[in-house]
């Protein structure tokens, strides 16, 4: 499947490019603020994304997937909001982020797809989706956030991790 690859390729370029707007070279560069005002967009972008199949899907089981995602990403978002107020933080979602470019992408891999090869599509699309937000969250991420902060992006990183095994189960009904 040449398209796969190729949104593979690209994915995994965009893991090491520069993606976030506070980055900055050497040192500490995310505050808690930002931290979060990052894991809120990449929520929001990853709920429309699912979106994208539980309108669509023709599977039962992508559409649950992608519920499930849905539910969760919008149960992180809702959490995160909590805390950010909690906090007093004032969130200010990035304009521009990996989670951006995944979705651009996302949109266009899926344009004019209809039964099985939408499904197979978003369901490899999801899994690539996770993957790099794994690998920019390792990355990218935390070598930018201070020590205190390595806790959230960890768990953030084991929670991402346990959705990406949800969807490799279905993916391997799509191969």
């Amino acid at each position: 499947m040449k398209v796969a690859v190729g949104f593979r390729l690209v994915i995994g370029a965009m893991s090491f490019s520069p993606s976030l707007p506070a980055q900055a070279t050497g040192g500490v560069s995310l505050n808690e603020t930002a931290l979060y005002s990052l894991y809120a967009k990449r929520h929001a972008a990853t709920l429309t994304f699912a979106n994208l199949a539980i309108t669509r899907a023709a599977d039962g089981e992508v559409r649950k997937a992608a519920e499930n995602l849905a539910r969760a990403h919008r149960d992180a978002r809702e959490k995160l909001e909590r805390i950010a107020t909690e906090r007093h933080l004032t969130l200010a979602l990035p304009e521009h982020d990996t989670s951006t470019v995944l979705l651009e992408q996302a949109r266009t891999s899926l344009d004019g797809k209809a039964g099985r090869a939408f499904d197979s599509t978003w369901v490899n699309v999801a899994h690539d989706w996770l993957s790099t937000l794994i690998l920019d969250n390792n990355r990218v991420v935390k070598p930018q956030i201070a020590p205190e902060l390595q806790p959230v992006a960890q768990e953030h990183t084991t929670w991402l991790f346990h959705q990406s095994a949800e969807l490799d189960k279905l993916r391997k009904k799509f191969k």
